[in-house]
Parts: structure tokens; sequence; C-alpha cells
């Protein structure tokens, strides 16, 4: 044989596809790709869902075909690979295309890795999912693999033909396993129920498919040899037994499809199935914030009353609110988001239709910087960002889906200026406040609260809608907006524009919202009431001083006592004049310190948040009366004389004089000054004895609270807190920049790589941290903790307990630091100032 004989001979001639395989395998693409969507449509509620099958299936058939007619081999599935960096993209990263080469860059990046890990973030978001970031990947692989393996099977024939049913369920799969847990209604035929009908015909539709396909499969072979010939070598009896086995074969297939889709249906009937997106709960949850209504009073100072803090425009009407923060939970201190539900963040990847919205663009400025994204909940889709950071604060968005508050946490400090982003959000009017309660009983401890209780029953209202809206309406009348204890340096822009307005004068008010505070404004409600008795007139029971921060707590109070469910809300209102409230005006365009401004969402039995404004009145001053009096009907202001006060001179007469060494009870004043030092004296040790203990109290607090998260991330990041902070208190100062292995290394913690490596996997990594693993490190810290203890002296460890320096105020070391290198400073700096003079 010659060499080029030879060549021929080991060459792969191309051999094209039989016809009636070749449409088998187009009918089982095709049903795979329709399957495929009706599966997924749940998930997505995506019209692109269908692009993405529809041609990543097509494009995935024409390669195996072609591989199979010219014999690629194993090139067929480097061809596949090829397609799909192609196709990933444009199909399913398409807000990439629009960002230049870097962002068609980034983009591939980002779908190759959803390849490994889209699969979780597929589960972890909230359903549909859109087109949200890249998660329409998995459904591309999936349809690529399933059609990819039914062709190629098909394709093939002889008996790994039949095979090519099992990949035409793996869309069916996809939509079983990463869809929701809730199935669709049960529909009634006659006399039977049938439980989640849609998921039970998808499934009974592939099964007969699939049975089908290996009826007809199973017999081709035999059709073949039957049109050619039969084939002697084989008796008549052994084909028929033939043709009864494929026959009996395809006939209990199809049977145990249906008996076992009737068999699975009552598993999956009922209200809910249980799917592998309910055991996965990765929400943000945010920690470590003070809460906005403690710091509400920084809006009014006068570095921040005229400070522009947001701009914001629409291309058609602007909402009536912006909501920044929502806070529900309240512990007698601070209203915060609370621990449960509305305290967890999720992604937010697709929105809700409504009736009424606008597209509404924010931009953030110099005087805003925190992680809350003010918005007007409900919003149609997640915010399209805006800025440098315009990727980072897209994958750092959450939003809670129980309140509507929303966080971007690109970094702890989140949105900062230059930030911005647009968004569908809600126009729909305030929500009206539904006339029953959400409870019969008071949800409040009223024991706790006795002014609340005593004003409440003085008001005499029904514990209704009507009722609550109401009291809360008395408490703003009978109120007087003041936002600062005193009116110096600093503090004045507020009281100035409202005087120049409202003719408001100042009156103090101290800050904060505990139930100490709220019981002061209550018992101040009361006792003028009382005072001024049932003839009063409005102008008459003014006595509450406070601001949105008192009034706010105080409403939201009231409606809980009252049996309703109510809720902080710290945001803006927009619009012009007329928009506002009497003393915190609305903005339009940009907006200020000034126009930040707190209310309370009330709810009743039908669970609808119907906003209620808080802000006290400023127009009628506070009256101080003595019960029974009243005010003049005209009252007039006492003019006003350049004339000072003094005390009148006491003089003493002989005769006083005698009477008061007489008088027994003057032996006994005069030991006053000597008990008055004394008392004086144990009260300050005293003093100082509560403030030795109430500072390790506080850290036992601290502690208690962070061995108490619930959630694991937020567990691990308090035994590393607590780690740092046993350092700053022993007087070992403690970096504040640098990863956490740096500080680590730094700080010489044995076993400190292990602790910063899992906390810092408990903050960044997908698969976040078991519980156990949280425990366990909370468990190396102690020991750390303890053997640092251990090394220490009785005075180090009782000074380490009273130490300040984990709170952030510094100690007396770096104080004594910080003396000596400015001492250093200023003397380096004289001697080259002298130096300079004599040259």
């Amino acid at each position: 044989m010659s060499r080029a004989t030879e060549r021929n001979t080991r060459r792969r001639p191309a051999s094209a596809p039989k016809p009636s395989a070749l449409v088998g395998a187009l009918l089982l693409a095709v049903a795979a790709i329709i399957l495929g969507g009706l599966a997924a449509d749940p998930i997505y509620q995506s019209e692109r869902l269908w692009l993405v099958l529809g041609v990543a299936g097509a494009v995935t058939f024409a390669i195996v075909v072609a591989g199979a007619r010219w014999r690629w081999g194993s090139l067929t599935i480097a061809a596949i690979l090829l397609a799909f960096v192609l196709l990933v993209v444009p199909l399913a990263v398409p807000d990439s295309l629009g960002a230049g080469l870097g962002g068609l860059v980034r983009g591939l990046g980002d779908g190759l890795a959803a390849v490994a890990l889209g699969w979780k973030q597929l589960l972890t978001l909230t359903l549909p999912v859109g087109s949200y970031q890249t998660v329409l990947v998995p459904a591309l692989v999936t349809i690529m693999a399933s059609v990819g393996a039914s062709t190629a099977l098909a394709l093939r024939g002889g008996r790994l033909a039949p095979l090519a049913a099992l990949p035409l369920l793996l869309p069916v799969l996809f939509g079983t396993i990463f869809g929701s847990s809730s199935v669709s209604s049960p529909v009634r035929i006659g006399a039977v129920t049938v439980v989640a009908p849609r998921e039970l015909a998808l499934w009974l539709c592939a099964f007969a498919l699939g049975a089908a396909w290996v009826a007809w499969a199973a017999g081709a072979k035999r059709r073949a040899a039957l049109r050619l010939g039969r084939d002697p070598s084989a008796p008549a009896g052994s084909a028929r037994r033939g043709v009864v086995v494929r026959a009996g074969l395809a006939s209990a297939t199809v049977a145990v499809a249906l008996v076992g889709g009737l068999a699975v249906a009552p598993a999956i009937g009922g209200d809910a199935r249980t799917v592998p997106r309910d055991r996965i709960d990765p929400e943000l949850v945010v920690r470590e914030q003070t809460s906005p209504l403690a710091s509400y009073r920084s809006w009014k100072r006068d570095a921040a009353f005229d400070a522009p803090t947001i701009a914001v425009e629409s291309d058609g009407k602007l909402p009536h609110r912006l909501r920044f923060a929502v806070l529900d939970t309240y512990d007698g201190v601070d209203f915060s988001v609370g621990a449960g539900a509305s305290g967890r963040f999720t992604r937010f990847p697709s929105g809700e239709r409504l009736a009424e919205s606008s597209r509404v663009r924010v931009s953030v400025e110099a005087g805003y910087r925190g992680i809350w994204v003010p918005l007007a909940s409900p919003i149609g889709g997640p915010p399209a960002f805006a800025g440098q950071r315009s990727g980072e604060l897209a994958e750092s968005f959450y939003l809670n889906r129980e309140t509507g508050g929303a966080v971007a946490v690109p970094t702890a400090a989140g949105l900062r200026e230059g930030d911005g982003y647009a968004a569908h959000m809600n126009l729909a009017t305030d929500a009206k406040l539904s006339d029953d309660p959400a409870s019969d009983e008071p949800l409040v401890d009223l024991e706790t609260m006795p002014e609340l209780a005593r004003w409440l029953e003085m008001q005499q209202l029904p514990a209704n809608g009507e009722g609550v809206q109401t009291a809360i309406e008395r408490l703003r009348e009978r109120g007087y907006l003041s936002h600062s204890l005193t009116d110096g340096e600093g503090e004045r822009d507020w009281i100035t524009a409202l005087s120049d307005e409202y003719g408001t004068r100042f009156v103090t008010s101290p800050g904060g919202h505990s139930i100490a505070r709220l019981e002061i404004l209550f018992a101040q409600l009361s006792d003028q009431q009382r005072a001024a008795g049932e003839q009063a007139t409005e102008s008459m029971l003014v006595a509450g001083i406070g601001d949105d921060e008192q009034f706010a707590a105080a409403a939201a109070l009231v409606a809980r006592a009252m049996g309703f469910d109510s809720q902080v809300v710290l945001g803006m209102r927009l619009g012009g004049d007329t928009d506002g409230v009497p003393g915190i005006p609305a903005c339009a365009a940009e907006c200020t310190g000034q126009n930040m401004s707190a209310w309370v969402e009330v709810s009743g039995a039908d669970g609808v948040w119907a906003p209620l404004d808080v802000t006290p009145q400023v127009a009628t001053p506070p009256t101080t009366l003595e019960e029974g009096e009243q005010l003049p009907e005209y009252p007039t202001t006492p003019e006003t004389r350049d004339a000072s006060e003094s005390d009148p001179p006491v003089g003493m007469s002989e005769s006083d004089s005698a009477e008061s060494d007489d008088n027994p009870e003057n032996s006994l004043s005069a030991l006053w000054p000597v008990l008055r030092v004394i008392g004086l004296s144990l009260g300050a040790l005293a003093l100082l004895a509560l403030l030795l203990l109430f500072i390790p109290f506080v850290k036992r607090l601290r502690i208690k609270r962070r061995r108490e998260a619930v959630v694991p991330e937020v567990w691990a990041l308090g035994a590393w807190d607590e780690l740092l902070d046993s350092y700053a208190d022993a007087g070992v100062p403690v970096p504040r920049g640098g990863s956490r292995r740096d500080i680590a290394e730094q700080l010489a913690i044995p076993g400190g790589e292990w602790i910063a490596w899992n906390v810092d996997r408990a903050v960044f990594s997908r698969e976040s941290i078991r519980t156990e693993d949280a425990e366990q490190l909370w468990q190396v810290v102690d020991a750390r903790i303890g053997e640092r203890r251990a090394e220490m002296s009785a005075w180090a460890r009782f000074r380490a307990a009273h130490s300040l320096a984990s709170f952030g105020l510094p100690t007396v070391a770096e104080l004594r630091r910080s003396w000596t290198k400015w001492r250093g400073d200023s003397a380096a700096r004289q001697s080259g100032t002298a130096a300079r003079g004599e040259s």
C-alpha cells in the first residue's frame, strides 16, 4: 500500500448525520428550550430568558451537528466553550455592552465567574430576578449543556441514543431547584383536585417526551434493517420478541412517568414546597450603626443646616417623601433597626409594577455621607448607579422588603459626594390608617412609662385609627419646636430661620429619646393640661418642648400603646412651599440639613403603613400655669427696662442679734455647713464608686451583645472587635488602618493570622461562615484574652477594666506621647526659625 493510500485510509472522512437522527435531535433541542423556558419563567419573568435559551440552544445544536458532520471529536467541546465565551456577555450580561471596552472585559470576567458562583447568587436573590447582573448565566449554561448532550447522543445512534432523553430533564430540574417554594394553585377537575398543576404538567411532559424518544430510538436500528431486508441470521421469533420488548419498555416508561408524577404531586402540593432557596439566607445585616434618630439634631447644627446633602430631579412628578432610614425597634434608649426581618437586607434584582411612578435621579452632595440610600419605596427596579463607583455601588446595594429601607455599603462609610443613582419610585399618595388596631392589647409596657399612660388616660380617646391620629395631632399642637439645648455658637441658624418666618422664640430642649426623656415630655403635657383645667384653650395647653426626635419617638409609643404597630422614618419631604410642615420645609431640587425630618408610620389590622407627621408647632410658645390659672384674653408683653437686678440689703439690729442668740434653732443651723461638706464629700465618693462600676458594666453589656449576635458574620466580627478592644484597654496602641492580617501581625497576636483569616472569610466570602466556625473563633479569642490577662499584674487588669480606650478615647499614655511629640515638633520649628533668622 502506498503512503498516499495509507494517509487516505487513516484520514477520517466526513459523514453527514442520518436525516432521521437529525430530525430527532432537532426535536429534542426544541423540546429542551421550550420546557426550560416554561420551567425557569417564574424565576426570571423576563423576555430576555427566551432570547438566551433560543440563541444558545440554536448555536449549541449547530456546533454539535457540525462536529458530527466533519468528525471534530473533542474539538466540538472546545467549540461549545468558545461559543459560550462569545455569547455570555451579549446574552447573559447585557448591562456591560454599553460601558466600553473596560465594561466588556469586566462583564466577561463576571460572566465566567458566574459559571461557578452564579448558582448561589441565584439562590440568594428574591424572585423574580429579571436580568439582574449575571443571574442569566446559570440558565445559559444549563441549556447549552442540555442541548449539547442530547444532540450528541441522538446523532451518535446505537445503544447510546435512548440516553438522549436524560438531558431533556435538565432544564426542568433547573427550574424546580432554583424556583420559588410556592407552587401553582390547585385545579379541580370534577371530583379530582390536581395540586401544583403547572409543575406537575411540566414534569409529565418531560417524562412523556423522554419515553417517546426512548421508544423511537430503541427501534431505529431494527427499522433500518427491515428497510434493507431482514437479517437472515435473526429468526422471526426473535424479531417478534424484540418488538414486544421495545413496545413494553416504552409503555412501562410512560406508565412510570404518570404514576410517579401522581405520587410526587402530594409531596409538592399544598401552599409551599422545600427548595434550596429556603435553606440559604445570606442577608446583609445592618450592624454597628448608631441610631439615625439619635443623631437627628446634627442636621440642625449650623455646619449642616444649609449644607447641600442631595440633589433630586425627576422626569415627571417628584415623590412626596424620600425615606432614608426606617427604625422599628425601641430598647428604651434608642429607636433602631431591629434584629429580625426588618434588620436584614437582601439584594434587589427586580422590583414590582407601580401604578404611578416616575424616574427620579438623586445626586449625593457634600453634606451627606452614610449607608442609607434615600428612596420613595416601593421602587420599580434596582437603582442605576452613576459616578466613578457605579459598579461598586450596584454590587453593594441591598433592600429590606419588609420596611422598604435600603443601604449601599461599598465601604463602611456608604454613600459619599459624587455618587448618584436613578430609579423608578412610587408616586402614590400617603396611605390611610386602618380603623382597627393590630392588637387589642397595648404593644408597650405602660407600667414602665406611667407618664405616657397618664397622658393617654387624660385624652379619653378610643383605641382606633381616628383616635391614634387625634392623639398624635394633639401631641403636635401642644408641643413647641426646639432643636438645641442652647442658642449659642454653632446652634443659631435654625432659630434665626424660624424667628424670621414664624416669630418663633428660643426655648431650651435637651436631646435624646430615651424613656426618661419622653416621660419628661409627657409629664410636661399632663401637668399643663391639669393646671389649665377643662375650659382651657389650645394655646394654654402648649408645654412639650422638643423636635422631631422626641415627638417621633413619642408618637410611635402612643400608637403602640393604643394597639397599633409603628415605626420611625427619617427622611425628607419633596415639593413646594405647601408640601412641608411649619418648621421643616420641603425641598424641590437641592436638599439641605434644614429639610431633614422624621415622621412615624402606623399600621393597623390591615398591615398597611400610613405616614403621620409629628413635627411640633412653631407659632405659639409655651406658658407656665399654676393649677386653675387662666391666661388673659388679650395678653401683652411687659416692657423691658434697662435696670439691673440685685438682692436687697440685709440689715441686722441689736434686737435681731439678741433674738438670734437666744433662738435654739441657730445652734442647729451652725452645723449645716459642716453637714453640707460631709454630704458633698460622700456624694462625690459615691459618684466615683458608681463610675468605677459603670464602665465594667457597660463593657459586659457590649460583650453580651456581641456574643448573642444571631448572624454568624456579625458574631465573628464581634469576636474580632472584642480581641482588639482587649489590647486597646491594656494600653497597647491598636493600628487604625491596614488589613486584619496586618493588624494581627503588628500586635503579635498568637494565632492572629488564623483569626484574621476567619473573620475576613466571614465578611467577604460568598459562602459566609458557619455557626460552628464562629463559635470556634470566639473560643480561640477568649483563650487569647485569658492568656493575656494572666500575664498582667492585678493593677494592670484593674486599669484595663476601667479603661475607655476601647470606646475610642485616648489613654493617658497616648496623651503623654502626643504631648511629647507636640513639644518636640514645636522645639524643632523654633530652632528652624532661629537658624533662618541668624542666616
